[in-house]
């Protein structure tokens, strides 16, 4: 037992100093125990796991379903790598073991918030300290066309079940990723000489597109320094939205090649998807968020918040700056600005 609590002051010890050295603050911060992160295959899980591993942080956990596939191999230098699967509620225990600080980005395949309730749950009987969870702008909005979204509704009864747990916790609450934009529409490998084209429904309208990048920085800042986050709901945008047209611009300008976007209507969207051969619940997803971005809300200038320049001090990044940060993206991102 003496070694056991030897070993935790340890790590105690190292974090905290960790902390302060890392994030620049002059006064102590209490960061004990080890992080468990999930959903390092996406954009925004996969740079908070590299973050905080370059950072120096000494004990990070990373759930994989699938622990010797590539994104794994490129954390596991810096990182425990253990087996965990959201579907398989058998390994939340021992993935959750001796750790205290959670982050969460969820998986986006079918019925990905079922198992939430019940990884709450083991969080707590684990005896979790603090929970970091990514969600979707507006989740628990009940504005339209928000809400008639499946994918917004179901961040949103997330974060009130986790909001109403016995964890403390903070929500980061994205507006549409940039990662997304990028990798979502290629179902090819990139070639040079063949033009990418980007098909949408947002009818001209500016839509506020924010990099993974920011979130990430905002993610590794909160958990590393709980205290004036804990119970707060932080809304992570841009601070200047631009139409898609722009962003194929953009990537075009970025990877030396042809990309171009095309507006359809709103049906012939839903029906290309269709044939593209996307599941229903999916089609569902993006429909609604093509509705949200027609909808020119995210024109309006109040739509824009100002956390990241809380958090992180500092403005948000822009499309190409996102671009740019080609040492940040994860394996898919790559492949696609290849």
């Amino acid at each position: 037992m003496e070694n056991i609590g030897k070993q935790i002051a340890e790590v105690t010890e190292k974090a905290t100093h960790f902390v302060n050295e890392a994030l620049h603050i002059s006064h102590n911060v209490l960061v004990t125990g080890r992080i468990f992160i999930t959903g390092s295959k996406d954009a925004v899980g996969y740079r908070t796991a590299r973050r905080l591993i370059s950072l120096g942080y000494p004990s990070v956990r990373i759930g994989a379903k699938n622990p010797s596939d590539v994104y794994s191999k490129d954390l596991e230098k810096g990182a425990e790598i253990v087996e965990f699967c959201w579907n398989d509620e058998a390994t939340y225990e021992p993935a959750l073991e001796d750790v205290k600080i959670v982050f969460v980005s969820l998986p986006y395949t079918a019925n990905w918030a079922r198992n939430f309730p019940a990884f709450v749950r083991a969080c707590e009987i684990s005896g979790v300290q603090y929970f970091v969870k990514i969600s979707f702008f507006h989740a628990r909005n009940t504005i339209k066309p928000y809400q008639n979204v499946p994918l917004i509704e179901l961040h949103g009864k997330c974060d009130e079940l986790l909001s109403k747990s016995k964890i403390p916790c903070t929500i980061l609450s994205p507006s549409h990723l940039m990662s997304n934009a990028l990798v979502m529409q290629h179902g090819e490998a990139p070639n040079e000489d063949k033009p990418v084209v980007l098909f949408g429904s947002s009818h001209a309208k500016n839509v506020n597109y924010v990099s993974p990048n920011d979130v990430a920085e905002c993610a590794v800042r909160v958990l590393l320094f709980s205290k004036p986050h804990i119970g707060k709901e932080y809304t992570i945008t841009s601070i200047n939205p631009m139409s898609d047209d722009d962003v194929a611009s953009a990537i075009s300008k970025h990877s030396k090649r042809p990309v171009f976007y095309e507006d359809l209507p709103i049906e012939m969207f839903e029906a290309k998807e269709r044939t593209n051969g996307e599941p229903d619940w999916k089609i569902r997803d993006l429909v609604g968020l093509e509705r949200i971005k027609a909808s020119g809300l995210e024109e309006d200038i109040a739509f824009a918040s100002h956390d990241v320049e809380k958090i992180c001090k500092r403005k948000p990044e822009t499309f190409s700056e996102y671009l740019e940060a080609t040492d940040c993206m994860t394996p898919l991102e790559s492949w696609v600005c290849a």
